[in-house]
């Protein structure tokens, strides 16, 4: 099973989105488009859809190692973390996966946080603002982190969402948000989809090869 692909995709988007809950000013809702680059150069891409404390992350264009396995091709994340639960959405099978506690052991250290201007910074990290530029047609705040073994990375935070909206990773990683579409969002995008079913393994084995 391609579960641990799937995971890892969303790590990508989740490091980031982490990143955003600690702003002194959550961000308001919004939806975009997102890419995400890792450091051998695949590239994932697809829509995310922002209220706090829920996110949605439909995966639309992934690796053929994704795409082609049993579980098939698209797929959705939704992440309330509110009660630190995620539903893995398999369109193609309707069916879901529940896991709790998954977006906390993603990236630990979220809740401990030292104040840092009008946003925050991981504890045992320092964060510097570098400047503001204009990064996908809006306008942010450049910081430069560090943490606590000396990697670096590159986060522009844009000034109205305080959310950043390209994230640069000491690995040479990127994830960027772009056709940002700002306002109330519908709530049953944030909703388990009525039909599905939870995830059986035996319906891997019901698959036709």
């Amino acid at each position: 099973m391609k579960r641990t692909v799937y995971t890892r995709l969303a790590v990508c988007i989740l490091l980031v989105v982490g990143m955003s809950t600690a702003w002194a000013q959550l961000p308001q809702p919004f939806s975009a488009d997102f890419t995400v680059t890792t450091k051998n150069a695949t590239k994932v891409g697809g829509k995310m859809y922002f209220a706090m404390p829920k996110i949605r992350m439909d995966m639309t264009s992934m690796p053929d190692s994704a795409r082609n396995s049993p579980m098939g091709g698209n797929m959705s994340m939704i992440i309330d973390s509110s009660t630190q639960t995620s539903y893995m959405l398999m369109p193609q099978m309707q069916m879901y996966m529940e896991m709790h506690g998954e977006s906390g052991r993603m990236n630990p250290g979220m809740r401990n946080l030292q104040n840092l201007g009008k946003g925050y910074c991981l504890e045992g990290s320092t964060c510097k603002k570098v400047g503001s530029e204009v990064v996908n047609g809006r306008s942010c705040d450049k910081y430069e982190i560090t943490d606590k073994n000396g990697n670096k990375g590159t986060v522009w935070v844009d000034q109205k969402l305080n959310f950043p909206i390209r994230a640069i990773g000491s690995d040479g990683s990127q994830t960027d948000f772009t056709n940002i579409k700002e306002g109330a969002q519908d709530p049953a995008l944030f909703k388990v989809p009525p039909g599905y079913k939870p995830f059986d393994p035996r319906a891997l084995q019901q698959k036709p090869q």
